[in-house]
Formats: structure tokens, C-alpha cells, sequence
């Protein structure tokens, strides 16, 4: 019997009798074969396809292109099998012309369960903020969303996002100031209580602010379900013995963290280090390796964090496992601008 001669008999069936046979195809294929066979088998289809996309925009993509994600993204706001509430999870990342950003944010409109938005390699033609000022002051836009990766942390929006939704993940690639990181973590928001992933850049003046800036977020975040914390300083030229000096001192903020387990620590630019290669001692960049190795055993051993299973301190990170430290590849670092934590744990509420 074909798919469709068999359509009759599976429209007579319990929708959720349906839901339960379509949870067991997963691939993708075979799903959207079984979309075009009625819109009931189209929007079970859709449940499980939809649910993680990554739309790719290029350059000069228009709303008018046949590209296929075009068509995807027009499909998603369709009036009469829009899909985008089924959307859990949505990456985009290119080039978005004023139309083409407008569509997306017709998408978000609609994307009433969507858990986590990646928009950090996404440009816009235009200068201006992805979200309106005021997106985030109505309740019904994004209002299931947990998890956040964007580019500037300054956008008039952030503010409000951060107070008015329960953020669990966070990930900002540009420079915030000490102003924004004090409001970001004020005890009135989301993130003192609810924040378990948190990726930062900020603006330091001094090796002295940053230690100060660490104190803060430690003290603000404590109350928190932290279990990843990264973070890079924007700061005035630091020589080695400055950055070991500091993260000692971060080390002391860092014991009131009790539920971390990943932990990154780098400034930008890196900390000056004057070593060059010896016969004996290696090439500078395993010396360089080796002086930050023994930092972060110091960091580890002196302040009680035992509890951490992964720490990546300049350009060096490791998985710590009984007590040893397993060196991860560069590619892995939590620096490195494609890396989200997010992706790595389980952040979400049921």
C-alpha cells in the first residue's frame, strides 16, 4: 500500500497516535516525503524537521529568490501552514538585506516556542539593531526563549531582554562596559537567579578593574545555577606576571561559584610573555603552554575548585578529569567565536 492510497486510513487515526508514529522518524528525507502527503502528516512533519534549522543568507538573497532557504523562511510564516511555533532552536547566520531581516523577525513574531536563538555571524546591510528597542516589552514576543548568542551587548534591546526573560544561556561577542555588566547582573534581572551559562567580553581599564569586575559578577551571580562561566577582558597591555597576579585574586571570587564546572579566563590582547626556545626547555609556545598549565593548577588547587571539569585560561584549555588536565585542541577553546557552551549543556527547564 503507497503513502498515499494509506493517508485515508491515518487521518482516521488519534492525532496523538500519529504524533507518537512521527516521533519515530527522524530523517529528513523520509520526513518531507510524508509532509506532502496532507496538512495534518505536513505539520507532524514539521514538529520534528523544524525544530532545529540553520538558515544560511546570502549576500544578495531577496525575499523573492528561489533559494530553498528562502522558500523555508517563507513557508515558516505561511497563513496557512506556518510553522515557525514549532521552531525550538534557530541558527542564522550571513548577510540580510532590510526585507530579508524584516521576514526573520516575521519569523520570531510567530516562533512562540523557540528556546534558543544564535544570531551572532548574522551582519545586516543596514546599521541598526536585529531588534526593535521595545521587542522584548511585549510578553507574547520570544517568550519561551532561554538561551541567547549575539554579537553586541550595547543594543538598545538587551536591557530589557535580559530583564524581562528567564535567560539560562548567554553569550555576548563584543565588549561590554562596567555600567552594562552591573545592569545585566543587577539582582532585579534574570541572570542573578537563573543564569547557567554565561560568555562575556568586557572592557577593563586597568588589571585592577578587572579583578574588580570578577568580584562583582561572582558576588551578583552567586545565588545563580552557574555552571559555565567564560570570560575575556579588553584591556591595556598586561604582562605575565599581572595576569598570574590577577587570576589569584579571581580565584578567591570564583570559590563562591560552588556549582562550576567550566571555567574560561583570557584577556585581549593576550598577557606579554618574554620566553624564546631552548634546547632544554622547548619551543616558547610550550614553555608558553607550560606557564599557563601551572597557573591553572595553582588557580584549581589553591582555591578549591575541584568541582571543574574544564578551564581554558589564554590560548590554552583543558578537560580535567581525577584531578589531571587533558589538553583540548585550540579549535575547542571557549574564546574560539564558534564555540557556545550552550551546545555542550543541558540549560533549558523542562
Amino acid at each position: 500500500m503507497s503513502i498515499m492510497n494509506s493517508s485515508g486510513f491515518m487521518d482516521r487515526l488519534p492525532p496523538e497516535l500519529v504524533a507518537n508514529v512521527f516521533d519515530y522518524v527522524q530523517a529528513a528525507h523520509a520526513l518531507s516525503t510524508a509532509m506532502l502527503v496532507n496538512r495534518q502528516w505536513y505539520m507532524h512533519g514539521a514538529r520534528n524537521l523544524h525544530a532545529r534549522l540553520v538558515l544560511k543568507i546570502g549576500l544578495n538573497m531577496s525575499v523573492d529568490s528561489q533559494h530553498a532557504v528562502m522558500s523555508l523562511m517563507k513557508r515558516l510564516v505561511s497563513p496557512t501552514l506556518s510553522t515557525a511555533p514549532l521552531v525550538r532552536h534557530l541558527v542564522v547566520d550571513g548577510v540580510a538585506s532590510a526585507e530579508v531581516h524584516n521576514l526573520l523577525l516575521n519569523i520570531l513574531h510567530r516562533a512562540t516556542g523557540l528556546r534558543s536563538l544564535d544570531i551572532w555571524s548574522l551582519g545586516l546591510t543596514q546599521n541598526r539593531p536585529f531588534f526593535p528597542s521595545d521587542a522584548f516589552s511585549s510578553p507574547h514576543f520570544l517568550p519561551s526563549i532561554v538561551a541567547f548568542n549575539v554579537k553586541a551587548g550595547g543594543a538598545p534591546y538587551f536591557g530589557t531582554l535580559i530583564h524581562a526573560r528567564r535567560i539560562h544561556a548567554l553569550r555576548v561577542h563584543e565588549a561590554i562596559d562596567n555600567a552594562l555588566l552591573r545592569h545585566m547582573t543587577d539582582s532585579s534581572g534574570t541572570l542573578a537567579t537563573g543564569i547557567q551559562s554565561l560568555e562575556l567580553v568586557i572592557s577593563a581599564e586597568t588589571v585592577a578593574a578587572a579583578v574588580e569586575q570578577m568580584e562583582h559578577v561572582a558576588s551578583a551571580l552567586e545565588n545563580a545555577p552557574l555552571r559555565a562561566l567564560a570570560v575575556q577582558f579588553r584591556i591595556g597591555s598586561v604582562t605575565w606576571n599581572e595576569f598570574e597576579d590577577a587570576i589569584g585574586q579571581m580565584g578567591l571570587s570564583l570559590r563562591k561559584l560552588g556549582n562550576l564546572s567550566i571555567l574560561g579566563l583570557t584577556t585581549s590582547p593576550d598577557p606579554i610573555m618574554h620566553v624564546s626556545d631552548s634546547a632544554e626547555l622547548g619551543s616558547g609556545k610550550q614553555r608558553r603552554e607550560l606557564m599557563t598549565r601551572s597557573l591553572a593548577e595553582r588557580l584549581i588547587a589553591d582555591h578549591g575548585l575541584s568541582q571543574l571539569t574544564r578551564i581554558d585560561l589564554r590560548w590554552h584549555g583543558w578537560r580535567v578529569e581525577n584531578g589531571q588536565l587533558h589538553t583540548v585542541d585550540e579549535s575547542e577553546l571557549l574564546r574560539q567565536p564558534a564555540n557556545w557552551v550552550y551546545k555542550q549543556l543541558s540549560v533549558e527547564s523542562p
